[in-house]
């Protein structure tokens, strides 16, 4: 269960890492040194240390250099000074969506802690922050995972239970090796960082709320993700403990809802990571669970998929099936409609179904939802079968 979210401080909070690089290239350019860029890059999302080693490595200052550590700090005050922090757009309106949502709220930055203090305290956001910890405070720096698992502890967590948003590399990296999943957030003013190793990378916060980062995490842990609720029913993914009885309500099918090969319990269950990786994680599609709020009793199943039709076109088909017991209780036109919806805000174009001409329940469902009947037909399909088209759009 999600209870923590950890941020970086540079680069994520604030756009500071432009600033970094010209503070740190003023401070060598007074003692004749041209800081390259690629020379710097590296301790991106790290601390001064690090940067020192790097310094020692190409320039041959002194890793105790006290001197040209302080002429930086100088200048970076007179810097704040003029500029203030540049912070990025959208963050306290994340803070407080994220506070709102029940979670606790840490930084994990590579910066001294008197400095993150004195970021947070100025920008008006420290209230929304429980922890506050400064890789200067551990052994290694990151990619090292030592801060973020000291930070882990000091909020009273696991690191099974947190969530971190990155900017960097060594950021990503050092989540990862703290085994926590890792949103990255892609700013160009932090240079070109390899984001491979996060597990969701976003461009902006201006739609990121609780129920994003809950998937986020339940796909970074492999764990059943919700897709959205209606009055009644949880539509969620499934689980291996959920493959038995999606096996037994998709064996109540008649000939009129049937597809597909019967697979044993041994192959579904052996197929199933492949699919919850490609449907759940990459496409974020899928069938899923219809799960009773109020009883926590499965249902049904229902979902999207992603289909190639005719070896050309590339639709999104819509499909259900109720178990026999749940039958006549509007349960299969709650879920479809609140699948509906969420394509709606996934910003779909089209949904598709397929329903065989003797399926006069199915159509009639189709209809009330608002598909038309297309004339279209598929080259694998048998006769009978119909084709029906949903606009999402209002």
């Amino acid at each position: 269960m999600l209870k923590g979210i950890i941020f970086d401080m540079d680069g994520v909070l604030i756009n500071s890492e432009p600033v970094h690089y010209r503070v740190w290239k003023q401070t060598l350019a007074a003692r004749g040194i041209e800081l390259d860029y690629e020379i710097y890059k590296p301790c991106i999302g790290s601390t001064n240390g690090f940067l020192m080693d790097i310094l020692h490595d190409n320039y041959g200052i002194s890793r105790d250099d006290e001197e040209l550590v302080k002429t930086m700090k100088q200048i970076k005050e007179q810097v704040i000074k003029e500029e203030g922090f540049p912070m990025i757009e959208g963050v306290p309106q994340l803070l407080k969506r994220l506070k709102d949502g029940g979670y606790c709220l840490a930084i994990a930055s590579s910066s001294p802690l008197s400095y993150i203090r004195q970021v947070v305290t100025t920008l008006g956001i420290d209230s929304y922050f429980d922890i506050l910890v400064s890789g200067e405070q551990v052994k290694n720096p990151k990619p090292a995972p030592d801060v973020f698992l000291e930070t882990a502890k000091q909020m009273g967590l696991d690191p099974e239970e947190c969530l971190i948003l990155e900017d960097s590399a060594n950021g990503c990296r050092a989540a990862k090796a703290a085994g926590i999943v890792c949103i990255a957030y892609f700013n160009p003013d932090s240079g070109k960082q390899d984001l491979s190793s996060a597990d969701m990378v976003i461009e902006g916060y201006e739609e990121i709320d609780t129920a994003f980062l809950e998937k986020v995490y339940c796909h970074g842990r492999h764990l059943p993700a919700v897709v959205c609720e209606t009055e009644r029913l949880r539509i969620r993914e499934m689980s291996e403990r959920d493959i038995p009885k999606m096996m037994e309500i998709t064996s109540q099918g008649t000939p009129d809802t049937a597809e597909g090969v019967e697979k044993s319990l041994e192959e579904e269950l052996e197929a199933f990571p492949s699919y919850r990786k490609y449907m759940y994680e990459m496409c974020d599609m899928g069938y899923w669970v219809l799960e009773e709020k109020e009883s926590g009793t499965i249902v049904g199943r229902a979902g999207v998929e992603p289909k190639i039709w005719n070896h050309n076109s590339s639709v999104v088909e819509l499909g259900y099936l109720i178990d026999e017991k749940h039958r006549r209780k509007g349960f299969a036109y709650e879920a479809c409609r609140g699948i509906l919806e969420e394509a709606k805000k996934r910003g779909a174009v089209y949904l598709y179904c397929r329903i065989r001409s003797a399926n006069l329940a199915s159509k009639k469902l189709a209809r009330k939802l608002g598909f038309s009947k297309i004339d279209y037909r598929l080259e694998d399909d048998c006769e009978d079968m119909e084709v029906y088209r949903y606009t999402c759009s209002d």
